[in-house]
């Protein structure tokens, strides 16, 4: 049984496979040839049929066809949901590998634009500092062009000022030739005129000559007869009568007190010629003096000490415009024209009164110098004091330099919250009178640490206007190794042997540098202090040497000097 049904299922299965093939072939060749039936496969496939139905176990074979038939369709169906599951896992897959090369993708491009991004911003700076630097380029050229503009105009003026002066000078040199060849010729005139006056009356000339001087000798004879004889007779009227003897000694007397008069007299004259060629009273320093003056200093054994531009330590700039102020101080002693009158600011102990000093000498002019502080107490006193002072100046043969430090402690704002007495305001107001034209006899500096409080009527007098600020670092090391050397080094002012210095050069060199860092905000006074005192440690010391530990300890004590002098209310 087993084996028919396996024969049955085997034909069924076969008719099938062969209907199927036949399907395939027909569909194919109808595909291919355009016909849509093939009678001959369903032929084969109604003869299997037919085969099946007369078999007497068709139902079971069916059955179990059927039966295969639903196990091939699980099957299938598990390879399809296999495949779908394959499927959807590879779409996953494929997902992922997309969404990778997205964020990829996303990062390159992030990357490619923050570089664009960092490119176009060093590209912009690099516009922005071409520009910055062209722009400072023309403002450079802008400032250069000024200043050759204003240089040209100075020296233009300055021709022309010369100009104006030596035509001056010509026209004055030439009424004065003419005037002397007028003279020259009135006088040879007179001259001849006289001359052939006398050569035409030579012989009366001669004849009234003669008389004159026989009268004279004469009189002479005559005049001594008298006197001989009044003598006698005097002589004995005076002792034989008291009258006369007493009015002899009141004469005697009276010619007594006239020499005392006279020498009285003289000493009174001579205090007013001091007076009017000697040194004022309100000046402290000055390098003119009077006879007097002069006549102690050659018998005096000190010697004054005298300053030089290089010893000096400014900034180039205001070093430059102080050449160029004596250079034009020089040229305008010169030349006769007018001084110019200025005004020093700035913190005290920057070198204004060393700096007027030299401009003095680098010109060839006297100078003096006085304090604001010594007139405002004068009161009403001052006015007489000032015009002294400038009658004085004007006596100077060689010009001269009228320093006046702290200059607003007179000279004060008017109209300022300050209340002025009437000695200072008679003070200011003399000043400006004798200031208000410049003058050929002197050049006027004010120097001030408050140019703020000057009145602005001073303040139109002044021709140039020069800040001194405190040094800075290149200029307090050259201060240091000036004033040291001055000082300790080299100082050749004192007795005694000469200080020891036991520093190397490559080691002071490092400790001048390091001091001129510390040392911010001090000014070239306090500088020179602070090597006044490391002077002042080495003469205390037993050997006189000075060392590295000296010199530093002598520093840091001035350093915290300062600091705490600058925590004191101001």
């Amino acid at each position: 049984m087993k084996t028919m049904t396996s024969w049955f299922v085997e034909r069924l299965a076969q008719g099938m496979r062969v209907v199927e093939c036949d399907s395939k072939a027909s569909s194919s060749s109808n595909a291919n040839s355009g016909v849509g039936f093939d009678p001959e496969a369903l032929e084969r496939g109604a003869k299997a049929l037919r085969e099946i139905n007369q078999s007497p176990h068709a139902k079971k074979v069916l059955d179990l066809a059927k039966t295969q038939e639903l196990t091939k369709q699980q099957e299938s169906k598990a390879k399809e949901a296999e495949m779908k599951a394959a499927a959807s896992q590879y779409s996953v897959q494929q997902e992922k590998v997309r969404w990778e090369e997205q964020r990829k993708y996303a990062q390159e491009q992030a990357q490619h634009k923050g570089e664009i991004a960092k490119f176009e911003d060093q590209l912009a700076r690099r516009r922005q500092e071409e520009s910055h630097e062209k722009e400072r380029q023309r403002n450079a050229e802008m400032v250069a062009l000024q200043e050759q503009s204003k240089k040209r105009i100075e020296a233009e003026k300055l021709a022309i000022e010369q100009r104006i002066q030596e035509e001056r000078r010509a026209t004055e040199a030439y009424r004065i030739k003419m005037e002397k060849e007028q003279i020259r010729m009135k006088a040879l005139a007179e001259a001849e005129g006289r001359t052939q006056e006398h050569r035409a009356n030579e012989d009366i000339f001669r004849r009234e000559l003669l008389l004159k001087m026989k009268e004279e000798r004469n009189k002479a004879v005559q005049v001594a007869k008298a006197v001989l004889t009044s003598l006698g007779e005097g002589a004995r009227d005076i002792l034989t009568d008291q009258t006369k003897m007493a009015m002899l000694a009141g004469g005697i007397s009276l010619m007594a007190l006239g020499v005392y008069g006279s020498r009285e007299g003289t000493k009174v004259a001579a205090r007013a010629i001091d007076r009017y060629l000697g040194t004022p009273s309100l000046v402290r320093d000055t390098s003119r003096s009077s006879m007097f003056g002069r006549m102690r200093r050659m018998f005096s054994s000190g010697k004054e000490e005298e300053y030089q531009m290089k010893d000096i330590i400014l900034n180039k700039g205001l070093g430059e415009r102080i050449q160029s102020l004596s250079g034009s101080l020089l040229m305008t002693k010169q030349r006769g024209a007018p001084f110019r009158h200025m005004l020093f600011y700035g913190p005290p102990g920057t070198g204004k009164t060393m700096t007027a000093k030299v401009i003095a000498k680098q010109s060839n002019m006297d100078y003096a110098i006085l304090t604001g502080g010594d007139i405002a107490p004068l009161g009403g006193d001052a006015v007489t004091q000032l015009h002294s002072l400038f009658d004085w100046s004007a006596t100077s043969n060689k010009g001269l330099v009228l320093f006046i430090d702290e200059a607003d402690a007179f000279l004060g704002d008017r109209g300022g919250k300050m209340v002025q007495s009437e000695g200072l305001r008679a003070a200011l107001n003399a000043l400006l009178y004798r200031t208000g034209d410049q003058s050929k006899h002197f050049s006027m500096i004010l120097a001030t640490n408050r140019p703020g409080d000057l009145d602005s009527a001073v303040l139109n007098r002044i021709d140039d206007a020069l800040e001194f600020p405190n040094p800075e670092a290149e200029e307090r090391r050259q201060l240091i190794e000036l004033y040291l050397k001055r000082y300790v080094a080299e100082n050749k002012s004192v007795k005694g042997p000469s200080i020891r210095v036991d520093i190397t050069p490559g080691d002071l060199s490092k400790m001048y540098d390091s001091i001129a860092k510390d040392t911010k905000g001090f000014s070239g006074r306090d500088i020179a202090k602070m090597m006044s005192a490391v002077q002042a440690a080495v003469y205390g010391s037993v050997d006189g040497i000075l060392t590295p530990a000296m010199f530093k300890g002598v520093v840091d004590y001035k350093l915290k000097e300062f600091q705490k002098r600058k925590e004191l209310p101001q």
